[in-house]
């Protein structure tokens, strides 16, 4: 539209400038002054450039208008976006009437933002619209008066083209105006893709490349020496000199009050935040000192809140297509996902025909929909499970990974952990005591510190933060193994 206007006022000039000197030369033979165009030309270019200030000044405004009416309506979609994922609780709580408030305010803000860009176009509506028939009533005047002396049918001709040529001036200028605020879409887009602040590249400028060997980690061993780390500049240190040495295949569970920096310790590990000081090794080698993609594809996870894409359980779990169908339905039938019917079977034809007449069990060609919707949580857990199983990483971290489960599965998910990871590192980070009790090592985490570690049935018998959160877990001496 911007540029269909564009053309047709340039037209409409193009059609004036070229009559002009074919007039200009009949009087001059005719002995009238000879210099019409040239007054005629004077009058116009300091109209244009008028014009040509307005509308710079109009479209520098109208786009930080748009600019602040565009951070106003994400304000909008926001809350909208969590009273439409929230509906339940906001209905239990009967707080309908506030997060109704709540959305009328911001999208009266919005539209304060969007009165004013209306508003900024009518400011400059009125000075073209001045501009525009001022040059119209000069051009009538010239051909009234006959200081212009043309014939009916081109005066007709000349003043249609140029009251018209008003309008298009203006409607050209709004056009431009939208254009540029359309692209402040692509501005934003523009600064999120390449302007946010990213990960640490992948060779930081203060250390060299580490390129691990291809069978690194070699035993799982873990040191971490004097680790700090905050989570923005300016934020309190949420890690505070941590210090510990975990040994190749030994299961540890973390544990510790809310905020005492059990996650903080996963983050670190895998680099989703860079510590403050300190360091992190892993066989020997600086994880700092290696790129992302060397070290997280090293390492697994169990999250708390699993990810699932949507694609087959195949696809999930192998998305590379390494590994044959005999492991992945040993992986599922580890994680607990197939009747124990259907795991004895050894042929995967007969498997995979016995899961889909079951209801309880997953097979790997089942369809999965986005974000795994089609399973219960539970499910999305024990398949993260079955995921990190078959990755045979030597390291594996568990963000209580069996908090969505029932205890009897719990109980089969965690014997199950000990003979699929055995030999594994384990870190396990537990809000149930039960799944740790009976682990190598327990970490207890206070304050971004390591408070206490050891055997969990020694660090019961001494007494202390340990055993006043087993006492507060209804935990007892006899829950323990006692290993030497």
């Amino acid at each position: 539209m911007y540029i269909l206007t564009v053309v047709t006022v340039l037209s409409i000039f193009i059609l004036i400038v070229v009559y002009y000197p074919y007039v200009s030369i009949w009087w001059s033979r005719r002995g009238n002054q000879a210099d019409t165009f040239t007054q005629y030309i004077a009058a116009v270019v300091p109209a244009l450039g008028l014009v040509y200030f307005m509308s710079d000044y109009f479209r520098s405004s109208n786009r930080e208008l748009k600019r602040h009416e565009a951070v106003l309506r994400s304000s909008v979609f926001s809350v909208f976006g969590e009273a439409v994922a929230g509906t339940s609780v906001i209905k239990a709580y009967g707080v309908q009437d506030l997060y109704k408030q709540r959305l009328e305010d911001n999208i009266d803000e919005m539209n304060s933002a969007y009165f004013l860009t209306f508003s900024a176009q009518c400011w400059l509506s009125l000075r073209l619209d001045v501009i525009g028939n001022t040059l119209a009533l000069i051009t009538c005047l010239l051909i009234v008066t006959n200081v212009i002396s043309i014939t009916p049918a081109l005066a007709g001709v000349l003043l249609t083209y140029v009251l018209q040529v008003v309008g298009m001036i203006q409607f050209a200028i709004r056009q431009l105006a939208e254009m540029e605020n359309a692209m402040n879409s692509t501005e934003r887009i523009q600064y999120y893709a390449n302007e946010l602040p990213s990960e640490i590249p992948s060779t930081p400028e203060s250390h060299a490349l580490v390129k691990p060997s291809p069978t690194w980690p070699e035993t799982g061993n873990i040191t971490f020496s004097d680790v700090t780390m905050r989570y923005r500049p300016g934020l309190p240190l949420v890690l505070k000199g941590l210090t510990a040495d975990i040994k190749g295949g030994e299961r540890v569970g973390i544990v510790g009050r809310t905020g005492a920096g059990k996650s903080s310790i996963m983050s670190c590990l895998f680099r989703l935040v860079e510590i403050d000081g300190g360091s992190i090794t892993i066989d020997g080698v600086d994880i700092g000192r290696m790129s992302l993609t060397d070290l997280r594809s090293r390492l697994s996870i169990i999250p708390q809140d699993p990810t699932l894409f949507k694609g087959t359980v195949r696809s999930n779990l192998d998305p590379l297509n390494e590994h044959t169908d005999l492991e992945l339905w040993t992986a599922l039938r580890q994680a607990n996902l197939v009747d124990a019917e259907i795991a004895d079977t050894s042929n995967t034809d007969d498997m995979a025909a016995a899961a889909s007449e079951s209801r309880m069990s997953v097979g790997i060609d089942d369809p999965v929909v986005a974000e795994g919707l089609n399973f219960s949580l539970g499910q999305r857990q024990l398949l993260a499970f079955a995921r990190a199983r078959l990755r045979n990483s030597r390291i594996i971290v568990c963000d209580e990974a069996t908090s969505a489960v029932d205890l009897a599965t719990d109980n089969l998910v965690q014997k199950t952990m000990q003979t699929a990871f055995e030999g594994r590192t384990l870190l396990v980070i537990a809000h149930r005591l039960r799944t740790i009790i009976n682990s190598d090592k327990v970490l207890v985490m206070g304050g971004g510190r390591i408070e206490e570690m050891g055997v969990p049935w020694r660090l019961w018998r001494q007494g202390g933060g340990f055993r006043e959160i087993c006492d507060k877990s209804g935990i007892v001496e006899e829950d323990f193994v006692f290993r030497g």
